[in-house]
């Protein structure tokens, strides 16, 4: 797990995504993975139930938790969103270095 420290999550009350509060450095600073962010990098069946929206959430929360550090290095008052595209490089790396391994 990364060196940041999960606080609190829930789902919002539209049911779209995740909210979680995490411990950077010396502050707290809130985060918002959408459903539509979960449904493309985490393959959340469409319209999930906010229980499995959460228990997804959790099943991937080292790398949730790792991108979203390094989105937000310095805590600030606003709730950062989360996006596919921010997890898509993640996924590009993980398969170069997968095929660099085989080679």
């Amino acid at each position: 797990m990364s060196s940041h420290s999960l606080i609190w999550a829930a789902v919002p009350h539209n049911s779209d995504g995740v909210v979680f509060q995490i411990r950077i450095v010396h502050g707290l600073q809130r985060f918002h993975v959408s459903r539509r962010a979960l449904e493309d990098a985490f393959d959340l069946e469409p319209r999930a139930s906010d229980a499995k929206q959460l228990q997804h959430f959790y099943s991937h929360l080292t790398r949730i938790l790792a991108r979203a550090g390094e989105k937000r290095s310095i805590c600030g008052s606003d709730t950062v969103p989360l996006q596919a595209a921010d997890f898509a490089s993640t996924s590009k790396e993980s398969y170069t270095s997968s095929r660099h391994a085989m080679a």
